[in-house]
């Protein structure tokens, strides 16, 4: 089951201008909405939303407390806005969840070891995908799913059916697809490609309209 972290929230009322004036204030702009949740948007102390980022990653649910509410909403971090240059915090897209329906998300592949053909230099390995749509309940989420290549040799493919998951979880994914494979360096074509993830990275494009707003005057 994913971790659960705990943040504090209050209702937003600044809008246009007085966003910028928010910000300066010391806290972040970000919004709530979902598929049974009207678009609220809310204010959020920025050192502590940005230590929560830090923590949760993209597949971890938030409880978030609201001013006001007697209730947490159990959401998941969908989109980060950020200065393109100082990398400030701009504005949070959550999405408030079900924890009795299911979910789409992004898993990332993660590769540990490394083939005895490789470190030889006879084969390269290639991962065509370093993460893999799937579905399940929000409690069911996990972060990431590893994968050991220390065994693999030249020829040898992990397919999206070789990859084992906790039970709740299912791949969105042709189970035939290739994931990892190793192939003999003359015949390599394409060079093994390290992805690293970003501080947080966004699962899916959240409310437009916010952002727009925000940006007036």
């Amino acid at each position: 089951m994913a971790e659960t972290i705990s943040l504090a929230a209050e209702v937003r009322t600044a809008v246009g201008r007085g966003v910028k004036a928010l910000r300066r204030g010391g806290k972040t702009p970000a919004i709530i909405y979902g598929r049974h949740t009207t678009p609220l948007p809310i204010q959020i102390e920025t050192r502590t939303l940005a230590n929560t980022l830090r923590k949760a990653g993209r597949n971890t649910l938030i409880a978030l407390q609201v001013a006001g509410e007697t209730q947490p909403r159990m959401v998941l971090t969908r989109e980060v806005q950020r200065d393109p240059i100082r990398r400030d915090l701009l504005h949070v897209d959550f999405y408030e969840v079900s924890l009795t329906e299911t979910i789409t998300a992004s898993l990332r592949i993660v590769v540990v070891g490394e083939p005895e053909d490789v470190k030889s230099g006879a084969g390269v390995l290639i991962q065509e995908r370093d993460a893999l749509e799937i579905e399940c309940l929000p409690q069911d989420l996990i972060e990431s799913v590893t994968i050991d290549v220390s065994q693999m040799k030249i020829d040898d493919v992990v397919r999206v059916k070789d990859i084992i998951v906790p039970p709740g979880i299912r791949f969105l994914e042709d189970p035939d697809l290739e994931v990892l494979r190793v192939t003999r360096f003359t015949e390599a074509t394409v060079e093994e490609t390290v992805t690293e993830p970003g501080e947080v990275e966004v699962i899916e494009r959240g409310k437009k309209e916010e952002a727009e707003e925000e940006e007036e005057g």
